[in-house]
C-alpha cells in the first residue's frame, strides 16, 4: 500500500498493464493527471492539438499493434472532442482507454454553470465505449482501471472511459496496487467447436470469410491452416485484409458483396466459415444475403453469431483458440485441394476493377510496388482510400487500415501517426482527400514536433468529391456543398516542417519510393479528379 495522489495512482496502475503511450492535451481539469506521469520515463507523452487527433491516433495505434493506449483529456469539450475517435474505435474494435478530467465531486449532477460542465459526462462516453466508469477515491483507481482491461483484453475490444474528478486526481490516498494478471479470452465450448469441425468437414465447397477479428485475437496462422485443411477460399472484410497474404494461393481478396462477380464463387459454395465478422456493409453490402444457408461463425461477442444469417453452428470464443482447435481436428483428415479457381477469379476481378476504377488502380498498384511488404497504409474517406481495401495487394496483418462503417474524414493522418509510434520500424502512409485532410490537418504539428519518418499523401480533387458525384447521381447535378477553396497544399506543409512536394499520380510511385529512402515527414500533394466512368465510392447507395 501506497499513499499517492490519484493522478499517480493511475501512472502506476497503467505501468502494470504494459500501457505507456499516452496522447492528450493538458489543462486544468486534468494537470493532476499529467502529473502523475511527470518525470517516469515509463510513459511517451503525446502532447496532440486537437482532442479528435488523441483518440484516432490511440485507434491507429490499437489498429496497428493490438496495443491498448491512453488519453488525457478535460472535461466537457475535451471529451465531446474525443468522442469522434472513440466512436470510431468502438465500430472498429479498437481498444483505448481514455481518463477525463472532471469537475471535483461536490459539484457534480448539480448544473451549477462549473467551467468545462457536461452533463451525465459518463453516460456520455459510455455510448461509444465497452466499459465506462467514475472514479471516487484514489483507492479506487487500480481496480477500476484492471476492469476497464478486462473488458478490452477478455472480450470484443473497444475503448474504456474512467472519469475523474478533480480532488480524486489531486487528492491523496492509501493505494494498493494490483499485481499484473495475465488475461484469459474466452475458448469456446468444446462441443460446439467439435460439431463445427463435423460440419465442415461434411461441406464439399467450403469458404471462409474473415474480419479484423482474426488479427485482434493474433489468429492469422490458424485461420490459414483450416482454411488449407478445407482447401475453402478466403475472403475479407475491409477490416480483415492481411489476415491471409494476398500471395496466398488461397486469398480471393476483399469481399465487396455489391459486385455479382462475387457470385461464381458464392454461388458454388455450400458452406461459409464466417471468422471475426460482422458482415458489414462496406465490405458486404448484401450483409451476407447471399451466403449459402449453412453457416458456421466464430465471435468472441455473442451478439455478433447470428446477427446477420442464422447459424447452422455458433461458436463464442476467441479466433485463435477456436481456430486453432478446429485446425487440428481438420488437419487429421487428409488435405483437400482448393475445389474453387482463385487464381482465376482474381484475375477476372482485376479486370473488372479495372474498368470501374481506372486511373485509380494504377495509383493503387504503384503504391504497392514502391513500398515494402510491412508498410502500414492508413486510408481516408477518400477515392483512392474507398478502394484500397478492395485493390490494394495486402501481405502481412494489420497493415491496410480503412475506417470502416463508422466513417470519420479525418482518420488518416492522426491514425497513422499513431500507427507510426506503435511499430516505428515500418513504413506508415496516411491516404487523404483535400476535404478529409483539413479536418486534422493540425496533427502535422505533433508529426513534426515527434521528428516522425512519415509518408502524407493528399489527393486533390477541390472538392468533396463522394459527395458531389453522389450528388450527380441521385439529385440529377445538383450540387451544394460539394466543391472547396483549398490551400496550396505545398506552402501549408512547408509551414509545418513537412517536405512538400506537388506530383502528378504518374510520378507517385517514384515520388514515395524516395521519400521512405530519405525517411523525414512528408507532405506530398497530388492533382487527382479522374473522369468518366470512375466509381467514386463502390459501396455507396
Amino acid at each position: 500500500m501506497q499513499r499517492i495522489t490519484g493522478g499517480r495512482a493511475v501512472a502506476l496502475a497503467l505501468k502494470t498493464e504494459g500501457i505507456d503511450h499516452i496522447f492528450g492535451i493538458v489543462g486544468t481539469h486534468d494537470c493532476p493527471l499529467f502529473d502523475g506521469v511527470y518525470g517516469d520515463p515509463a510513459f511517451k507523452v503525446v502532447t496532440v492539438r486537437h482532442e479528435q487527433g488523441a483518440s484516432l491516433m490511440a485507434a491507429g495505434y490499437a489498429r496497428a499493434s493490438g496495443k491498448i493506449a491512453a488519453c488525457f483529456v478535460v472535461p466537457g469539450p475535451g471529451l465531446t472532442n474525443a468522442l469522434t475517435g472513440m466512436g470510431m474505435a468502438y465500430a472498429e474494435s479498437a481498444p483505448m482507454i481514455v481518463f477525463g478530467g472532471q469537475n471535483t465531486l461536490a459539484q457534480l449532477e448539480r448544473e451549477g454553470g462549473h467551467f468545462h460542465e457536461l452533463a451525465n459526462s459518463v453516460n456520455v462516453a459510455a455510448s461509444v465505449c465497452g466499459y465506462a466508469t467514475r472514479a471516487t477515491t484514489p483507492a479506487d483507481v487500480p481496480k477500476i482501471i484492471r476492469e476497464a482491461m478486462r473488458s478490452m483484453r477478455c472480450k470484443r475490444p473497444r475503448p474504456s472511459y474512467i472519469e475523474m474528478p478533480l480532488d480524486v486526481q489531486s487528492g491523496e490516498g492509501d493505494v494498493t496496487l494490483l499485481p499484473p494478471e495475465h488475461y484469459v479470452r474466452p475458448a469456446g465450448d468444446p462441443a460446439a467447436i467439435a460439431r463445427a469441425a463435423e460440419v465442415l468437414q461434411s461441406a464439399k465447397q467450403p469458404f471462409v470469410f474473415a474480419g479484423g477479428g482474426v488479427e485482434s485475437a493474433q489468429a492469422t496462422a490458424a485461420l490459414v491452416r483450416v482454411a488449407e485443411a478445407l482447401g475453402a477460399p478466403v475472403i475479407t472484410s475491409a477490416f480483415g485484409r492481411g489476415a491471409i497474404s494476398d500471395r496466398h494461393p488461397l486469398a480471393a481478396g476483399d469481399g465487396w458483396g455489391r459486385y455479382s462477380f462475387y457470385d461464381e464463387l458464392l454461388g458454388k459454395a455450400d458452406l461459409a466459415m464466417v471468422v471475426g465478422s460482422r458482415i458489414d456493409v462496406v465490405s458486404d453490402w448484401n450483409a451476407g444475403a447471399r451466403f449459402p444457408e449453412r453457416i458456421v461463425q466464430i465471435d468472441i461477442d455473442p451478439l455478433v453469431v447470428g446477427q446477420r444469417r442464422p447459424v447452422e453452428v455458433g461458436i463464442v470464443g476467441d479466433a485463435a483458440q477456436v481456430l486453432e482447435a478446429l485446425a487440428l481436428a481438420l488437419e487429421s483428415h487428409h488435405p483437400r485441394a482448393s475445389w474453387f479457381d482463385v487464381a482465376g477469379f482474381r484475375k477476372r476481378k482485376r479486370a473488372v476493377f479495372a474498368e470501374r476504377a481506372g486511373p485509380v488502380l494504377s495509383v493503387i498498384e504503384d503504391l504497392r510496388a514502391a513500398l515494402p511488404d510491412d508498410t502500414i497504409f492508413v486510408d481516408d474517406l477518400t477515392l483512392v482510400g474507398y478502394w484500397m481495401p478492395v485493390m490494394m495487394d495486402t501481405y502481412q496483418p494489420r497493415t491496410l487500415i480503412h475506417p470502416g462503417t463508422y466513417g470519420t474524414l479525418g482518420y488518416a493522418m492522426p491514425a497513422a501517426i499513431g500507427a507510426k509510434l506503435a511499430c516505428p520500424a515500418q513504413p506508415v502512409v496516411a491516404i487523404c482527400g483535400d476535404g478529409g485532410f483539413l479536418f486534422t490537418m493540425q496533427e502535422l504539428a505533433t508529426a513534426s514536433a515527434l521528428n516522425l519518418d512519415l509518408i502524407v499523401l493528399v489527393f486533390n480533387d477541390n472538392a468533396f468529391g463522394a459527395i458531389r458525384q453522389y450528388q450527380n447521381r441521385v439529385l440529377g447535378g445538383r450540387n451544394i456543398g460539394a466543391d472547396l477553396k483549398n490551400p496550396d497544399f505545398v506552402k501549408l506543409g512547408d509551414a509545418f516542417g513537412a517536405k512538400s512536394i506537388r506530383v502528378e499520380a504518374t510520378d507517385l510511385g517514384a515520388t514515395v519510393r524516395r521519400a521512405h529512402a530519405e525517411g523525414g515527414l512528408w507532405l506530398i500533394e497530388i492533382p487527382f479528379a479522374p473522369k468518366g466512368t470512375v466509381e467514386m465510392v463502390p459501396w455507396m447507395p
